[in-house]
């Protein structure tokens, strides 16, 4: 441990006693305050430990008394660093493999080393190396993570270097088949990391893989390609199909770890800013009968998105989203439309049936002669059946055609009266305000577009 190891480690341990050093304290308040500080979890300088016991407590407090600040230094003869197991070479080698790469393991730098020809295969102990890095405090933990305990902020360095994606649990509507009842919408949202930008958000009324992609499928037709994706761990986001789609387009795939979701701390600050600017006046049209189902709530939040959001000026960069994002110029990775649709098909293995047909997603669908009794892979769009790609052993057969199809719908259930008792005072919703210079915004977009088509045919 170097010296400024040493005085880092001696801060936390002043730290710890200042609140009973620097002031008088009445009878027995010194015991019940070593004891409080006692109960608490830390982030120890260059320890795996995150406790620290009373009897430490009243060692530092001894210490400090008796020798001032100097007295909480750690030993030199405690840490002393020599290792007979390991030569000073080697393990200054480990040490720089470690710190140019946290995440590797003990066995993975000994690997290194072994294939390097550094060491000889078999010399080193996992146990041993491992000992002398903790001692120097080279662990992952300590180097990931800043002297007071946090993590590093992670910055993409241009846009679609990075997106976060996720699903908030935002707001209730009114159930499509229930009257009465309410039913919960999800938003999922892409958020690109260097600018903040949203490159999609859309509400969906189930927290589903097909919802996932269709959001993702969306951005990345608007935005062009992301070179990597960084979402939770849940099940949604562990689809092997997500993985799949990530991997034809050549995006990497992340996962925050279980307990571990500081990296998506910017994605979660933009769903505060939903629960905080657009749920609340969101209700309230919802109350007047002016958002009735899912289409009246995506239209409203595209609008708001555009207007309240993204020309929000940022805190961090000074800038607004949609500048940040748009005005870059770094080049925007895209691939034809219908080669991303393909991408993002589902893929389902069926038997065909004695009569040639199959059964899918509650239909029922005739394929071309001569495959009765095969296993066919069909791939399709579940938000457009009307193709279905019947494929087997790499060649595509002639897409199925649709031979039977159950209705799923339903007598649309009378659309509740509209509640005029909660109308708010002013009579003024931000929403709907940012909803209508949306529509201006883009009608003037659309005039413009025009005047500028009849001035290149004038010259």
């Amino acid at each position: 441990m170097d010296e400024k190891q040493r005085q880092e480690v001696a801060n936390f341990r002043y730290g710890l006693i200042a609140p009973v050093v620097t002031r008088e304290l009445k009878a027995g308040e010194q015991a019940a305050l070593l004891r409080e500080i006692a109960g608490h979890t830390y982030d120890i300088p260059y320890s795996q430990e995150q406790k620290v016991s009373l009897r430490t407590l009243e060692r530092y407090l001894k210490a400090y008394r008796e020798g001032g600040w100097e007295a909480l230094l750690p030993s030199v003869r405690a840490d002393k660093l020599a290792s007979k197991q390991v030569p000073p070479e080697v393990l200054e080698k480990a040490i720089a493999l470690k710190q140019e790469c946290p995440t590797r393991s003990v066995r993975q730098i000994m690997a290194i080393l072994e294939l390097a020809r550094l060491v000889e295969p078999g010399t080193l102990k996992e146990s041993t190396l491992s000992k002398q890095l903790r001692r120097r405090g080279v662990t992952r933990k300590a180097l990931v993570k800043s002297p007071d305990g946090t993590f590093h902020r992670f910055e993409a360095d241009h846009r679609n270097a990075c997106w976060q994606g996720d699903v908030q649990h935002t707001l209730y509507l009114p159930h499509p088949e229930q009257k009465g009842k309410k039913k919960m919408a999800y938003l999922v949202a892409f958020l690109d990391d260097y600018s903040r930008y949203v490159v999609h958000g859309q509400f969906y009324f189930e927290e589903r893989v097909p919802r996932l992609e269709d959001c993702f499928k969306k951005a990345l037709l608007k935005s062009g390609l992301t070179r990597m994706v960084y979402v939770d761990n849940g099940s949604v986001y562990s689809s092997h199909h997500f993985a799949r789609i990530c991997g034809r387009l050549g995006i990497e795939l992340k996962h925050t770890k279980p307990g571990r979701p500081q990296g998506r701390g910017k994605l979660e600050k933009f769903f505060r800013f939903v629960d905080q600017s657009f749920v609340p006046e969101a209700y309230d049209l919802i109350e007047q009968g002016k958002i009735q189902d899912l289409a009246d709530l995506n239209r409203f939040f595209t609008a708001w998105l555009e207007v309240a959001y993204h020309q929000k000026v940022h805190n961090t960069f000074k800038q607004r989203p949609a500048d940040r994002y748009h005005k870059y110029a770094h080049p925007l990775r895209r691939i034809p439309p219908h080669e991303l649709v393909d991408v993002f098909l589902l893929e389902e293995t069926r038997k065909v049936d004695k009569t040639n047909c199959i059964a899918l997603m509650g239909m029922t669908y005739e394929v071309e002669p001569g495959l009765a009794g095969e296993k066919v892979q069909l791939r399709f769009d579940p938000y457009d059946m009307s193709v279905i790609q019947v494929w087997k052993d790499g060649r595509r057969h002639q897409d199925a055609r649709m031979l039977q199809k159950r209705s799923m719908r339903r007598t649309k259930a009378d659309q509740p009266t509209a509640s005029v008792q909660s109308k708010p005072k002013t009579g003024l919703n931000y929403v709907e305000l940012a909803y209508e210079k949306y529509l201006a915004g883009q009608k003037e977009k659309a005039r413009q577009g025009f005047c500028d088509l009849l001035k290149d045919e004038s010259q």
